[in-house]
């Protein structure tokens, strides 16, 4: 799979070591009762060819099919990166 990422709309390049976690709804107990929280937002890891600002806007097209928007940016010397994915559309 080809992950392109995009920095304030402007292409930086392929991304390696590609890492999404799914992260689903977990059980709590809350003043004695069992509720379900709601799903969070997916994470990926990956790192950058170039460095990045944490500030920034980026976004990640895979395979010229979907494009994903990330929000919570944490950047660690430079170039490796953990985000949530705040938006998934799809490309037509």
């Amino acid at each position: 799979m080809a992950h392109i990422l995009y920095e304030n709309g402007k292409k930086i390049g392929e991304i390696s070591e590609w890492v999404r976690t799914e992260r689903l709804p977990v059980p709590k107990v809350v003043l004695g009762k069992s509720i379900v929280t709601q799903k969070l937002n997916d994470q990926c890891t990956f790192e950058s060819p170039k460095a990045v600002n944490r500030k920034s806007v980026l976004s990640i097209i895979v395979d010229a099919s979907e494009r994903l928007l990330l929000k919570d940016i944490h950047v660690r010397a430079g170039t490796y990166v953990t985000a949530t994915i705040a938006e998934q559309t799809k490309i037509i």
